[in-house]
């Protein structure tokens, strides 16, 4: 008789399908959380913009754009560049400079996460899939 060592054929199939199930499981839970995270940053994100130019307004009686807000000592590092955690944030001001809009876009999966929109009113509104105005849904209080 031979004396054989290892693993059988059907042996290993069976391992590769039960490994093969549970990152079929595995990885849509995992996306779903990341979304989450990253929606979460941009939720914070939103609210330090917010804050930022509220502190503006009360010292100079007019809003700013990122650039002006970086100086002031409001937002950190990352966030004054405009890009944080996959979200692009632009601040956009009205002409008369009392009144502005703060949008945050995806970068990655765009059609498949949440675009945010605030203005003067800081209520933070959301879109899925596509960019949020003054209409959309504003985010659920916790």
């Amino acid at each position: 008789m031979r004396d054989e060592r290892g693993f059988s054929l059907i042996e290993l199939l069976v391992v590769v399908s039960i490994i093969g199930l549970v990152a079929a499981l595995a990885v849509p839970n995992l996306r779903r959380a990341r979304q989450q995270a990253l929606s979460s940053s941009a939720i914070q994100s939103m609210r330090t913009i917010t804050t930022a130019e509220a502190l503006y307004e009360r010292k100079y009686r007019k809003y700013a754009v990122m650039a002006d807000l970086s100086p002031e000592g409001t937002l950190d590092s990352h966030l004054a560049t405009g890009q944080k955690s996959y979200y692009k944030f632009e601040v956009l001001l009205a002409t008369d400079e009392v009144h502005y809009t703060v949008n945050a876009t995806p970068v990655l999966d765009v059609t498949e996460m949440n675009h945010y929109f605030t203005d003067e009113s800081a209520v933070i509104r959301f879109n899925l899939g596509a960019p949020a105005d003054a209409t959309s849904d504003p985010i659920p209080s916790k």
